[in-house]
């Protein structure tokens, strides 16, 4: 999540949504302001990054929106979904269920998106329930 590695290089260290201080949610809370959407939350495919690592277009294209692009920097498409669980790397369940109370706590609620046809290859939905 593009937010949190921004806050991570802020504050110099990683920074989930469990851990974002007090002073940010109060600068995303101003007034006017009642919901915040997070996309990306979700676990992403493994799958899909080893094919995105692969493709030499994307890359191209990954080059020249970001001229100084590591292979660290790319995530995986955050449409290409190995589970709908909050990934841990961003804090897990845990850390979205803090960042949702301290959220709900300045009168702001959370939207998150689950579109089920947003499963990758290694999803588990494809084998379990391939109808």
């Amino acid at each position: 999540m593009v937010w949190l590695g921004e806050l991570s290089a802020r504050y110099g260290r990683t920074v989930a949504l469990g851990e974002v201080p007090g002073e940010v949610w109060d600068e995303v809370a101003r007034p006017g302001i009642d919901a915040v959407w997070l996309m990306g939350v979700w676990e992403r495919s493994p799958a899909g990054l080893r094919i995105a690592l692969r493709n030499e277009e994307l890359l191209t294209s990954f080059r020249q929106a970001v001229p100084d692009l590591t292979t660290g920097d790319i995530a995986g498409s955050p449409y290409c979904i190995r589970n709908y669980v909050v990934d841990r790397s961003i804090g897990g369940p845990e850390g979205l269920a803090e960042a949702r109370a301290r959220l709900a706590a300045r009168g702001v609620r959370l939207i998150l998106n689950q579109v089920p046809n947003h499963v990758a290859s290694d999803h588990s939905w494809l084998t379990e329930r391939p109808g």
